[in-house]
């Protein structure tokens, strides 16, 4: 890797004009010379084409939404730096966090992947900081029997079992031997799933708290509000189930696929449960959201089988060693 290499920063975009200018005029002042900015657009109706244009960025149009993870995987293909952040578009960088990053990633040929400090727009508190692992139930298991705190404390730089896909620094050379994210994932839990293989692959991930970025999360006061804006009132939760679908058929598959069995089978006993659950308190929008994940995973297994095996045979760590790694007292 070059001395100072190269970062390609993809801002992912789908209708998000309005966030753009904070977001590209902070990318604009980062101290790091290496960099290149490029709005990776999902088939936006608004003016992202024309706010972009006000900035040292380039537009890379995708024509149509493709999610989170085919976009990047697309995106990638253009993109010319040896480093890769890839963002979301309601956020602004403070001016050093892209050279905190990359000289973190640069220095240590033993990583993957590289976190930021996510802090809530004006500042007050922190939304994402060290990912790590925590007791589980049902309602939240993700590797079982942990579920994740992604919120904790850090002093310095630390390891941690995977970041946030949407503020993460990655080599691109190892996020192509990884084939990228899962492209069968829409949203969530694509960044669990790609940090996870790369650990069984002996490429490690860190938190490095001292880099710092914005996050404009719930900026009317709905969760998902950055993915439905614009949408109509009565279309809102309609969103919202497809978003819950997602997040329980990526969580499922990231089991099947990158899991021991047992542990496998230990999530998705967990995910039945947790349905039933929903059903015992009528929210049936949820247990169906949970029924629907099933039913795509059933779908798609001979591919996630595939899938396994190939994670299974570039495997240079026991998925239990990497588990103890975050789970020691």
């Amino acid at each position: 890797m070059t001395e100072q290499p190269l970062v390609s920063t993809l801002v992912l975009n789908w209708n998000g004009a309005h966030l753009l200018d904070d977001c590209l005029v902070t990318l604009a002042a980062q101290d790091w010379p290496a960099h290149e900015v490029v709005v990776v657009d999902n088939g936006s109706g608004d003016d992202s084409a024309a706010v972009t244009a006000r900035h040292p960025a380039r537009w890379l149009p995708m024509g149509d939404n493709l999610g989170f993870t085919r976009a990047y995987n697309r995106a990638v293909r253009d993109a010319k730096g040896e480093l890769l952040f890839f963002v979301n578009n309601d956020m602004r960088f403070e001016p050093d966090c892209v050279g905190r990053l990359a000289r973190a990633l640069a220095a240590d040929d033993t990583l993957f992947a590289v976190d930021p400090t996510q802090r809530s727009w004006d500042g007050a508190r922190v939304i994402h900081g060290r990912t790590r692992f925590v007791p589980g139930s049902y309602h939240d298991v993700v590797v079982p029997p942990w579920a994740v705190e992604y919120t904790a404390a850090a002093a310095g730089p630390v390891e941690v079992p995977w970041g946030c896909a949407g503020s993460l620094l990655v080599r691109r050379d190892r996020f192509e031997a990884l084939d990228g994210f899962d492209p069968t994932f829409f949203i969530d839990f694509e960044d669990t799933d790609l940090c996870w293989r790369a650990w069984r692959r002996g490429w490690r991930t860190i938190h490095l708290p001292d880099a710092v970025l914005y996050h404009k999360v719930g900026m009317s006061g709905d969760e998902y509000q950055h993915l439905i804006r614009g949408v109509a009132p009565g279309q809102v939760p309609k969103t919202w189930f497809r978003r819950r679908v997602s997040y329980h058929t990526n969580l499922l598959r990231f089991g099947l696929k990158v899991l021991p069995a047992r542990d496998a089978a230990r999530l998705a006993a967990a995910l039945l449960a947790r349905a039933a659950w929903h059903v015992s308190r009528r929210n049936l929008k949820l247990a169906l959201s949970i029924a629907l994940a099933f039913i795509h995973n059933a779908r798609r297994l001979p591919d996630t089988l595939a899938v396994r095996r190939r994670v299974r045979d570039g495997a240079r760590h026991d998925h239990a060693a990497v588990v103890r790694r975050f789970s020691a007292p």
